[in-house]
């Protein structure tokens, strides 16, 4: 029996863990980690804008232009509100009408100076009280953990932080399992309020935190990462949104073998969960020191499937489009912010794939993608409307005849090398 020998496959690293690591390590050590030539675009705009907040005067403005990177919008909207100096935020037209009001909104009561102005906000940092966190995280995540990111360094302020549906404890340390739940007398009793006292208990100071049990992956991951002082160790992952387009191309490829490299099951990225579905549809996983391998090992004939993809919204177009090339029927649900993304996505989705089957929009959060029954041609022509995501979804195409899309560079948005590493990985 021939032994078959994987295709490598690099992935770029997970712009969501090396974003928050850049801003933690940057807050805590006022350093910055590391920055390479192949990492997504994303990483880079956060990289050189605390370059330009570390050198940045008190008496001028400063701009920082953080061009298409929601994250970096975000997260700089709450470090730059408590950074002294005078700041210009600012970004690509599509960024600016995206959401970020509930996160002004929250600042703002908390004393930040921020005004909107026509070429994006104008902010004067100033020292901020945080000692709630009570902020609506309907439209992102990021909203919690761009508070999150900057409370960081004011731990000894405070002990608790409540937003939404989301409980974080902070504690002493020395406490190693308290919740929620726990009755302990720390602090004078006092657990809810303002504190800089020791522990009567241990006597340390405020120092760590653990939370409630959340859904949001990408609030657990900034979690995490807070509570860690070795973030070096988190660098390397790869990112999970990016391998989702393998998985998906491997299921299209008879006897596809990939390894997918710097990838693990066990890291902070909620897009993992995709694994099990794909565990069904025929691909089998194998984790090794190197990453993790992916083998289509057989043939399924896929039943309908209804995936909830709120808490990953990055991988609804991949799989949108795999169930039409595979095909199977598809429902997808949680999709009542993709349009707030880089561009409409959903709008784009049902119009675009609207030429190869029948798309029933059950609500604004679902559609359903019924089971294709005509013929793909053998020429694909589609646009990427400036969306990173859009151009790996429709590479998925590549299997079934030639495929054009404009305006490709936006990929370096998330995935900078995909281009080079589809052409040549595709065909061996």
């Amino acid at each position: 029996m021939a032994i078959s020998f994987p295709v490598k496959i690099a992935l770029p690293r997970s712009k969501s863990i090396v974003i928050r690591c850049l801003l933690i390590h940057y807050l805590r050590n006022r350093k910055l980690l590391p920055v390479f030539e192949d990492d997504p675009n994303d990483i880079k705009i956060v990289y050189k804008a605390l370059k330009v907040i570390d050198s940045a005067a008190e008496t001028s403005v400063n701009v920082i232009d953080v061009k298409d990177c929601g994250a970096a919008y975000r997260f700089l909207m709450a470090l730059l509100a408590t950074t002294k100096g005078k700041w210009l935020l600012t970004g690509t037209h599509r960024l600016l009408q995206r959401p970020i009001l509930p996160l002004v909104n929250f600042l703002t009561a908390k004393g930040a100076k921020i005004e909107k102005i026509e070429q994006g906000w104008q902010i004067e940092g100033v020292d901020l009280q945080i000692d709630n966190c009570d902020i609506d995280t309907q439209e992102t995540s990021q909203f919690a953990s761009a508070v999150m990111l900057i409370s960081d360094s004011k731990i000894q302020k405070f002990n608790k932080l409540e937003w939404g549906s989301i409980n974080t404890l902070f504690y002493h340390k020395g406490h190693k399992e308290i919740t929620m739940s726990t009755n302990f007398k720390c602090c004078k009793s006092k657990l809810c309020e303002l504190c800089e006292n020791p522990c009567e208990l241990c006597g340390k100071e405020f120092l760590s935190f653990v939370t409630t049990p959340n859904e949001n992956p990408y609030i657990k991951m900034t979690q995490t990462l807070l509570q860690t002082n070795n973030l070096t160790s988190f660098l390397a992952l790869a990112d999970w949104s990016a391998a989702v387009f393998w998985l998906a191309n491997a299921l299209l490829t008879p006897n596809a073998h990939y390894l997918l490299e710097n990838l693990r099951f066990d890291d902070l990225q909620g897009d993992a969960v995709i694994v099990k579905w794909f565990e069904k549809f025929g691909l089998l996983f194998t984790e090794n020191e190197t990453g993790i391998e992916v083998k289509h090992i057989e043939n399924v004939d896929i039943p309908s499937q209804i995936i909830d993809v709120k808490e990953t919204p990055d991988i609804a177009l991949v799989l949108a489009v795999l169930s039409v090339c595979y095909p199977f029927e598809l429902t997808l649900s949680g999709l009542r912010n993709i349009n707030l993304k880089e561009s409409n996505r959903l709008d784009i989705l049902v119009n675009e794939l609207s030429r190869f089957t029948v798309i029933d929009i059950n609500s604004e959060d679902s559609i359903t993608i019924h089971k294709r029954k005509a013929e793909l041609p053998n020429a694909f022509h589609f646009d990427s409307y400036n969306d990173h995501r859009f151009v790996m979804a429709w590479s998925l195409f590549k299997n079934y005849g030639t495929v054009e899309i404009k305006n490709t560079d936006c990929v370096k948005k998330s995935y900078p090398n995909f281009l080079i590493i589809v052409s040549t990985s595709t065909s061996s």
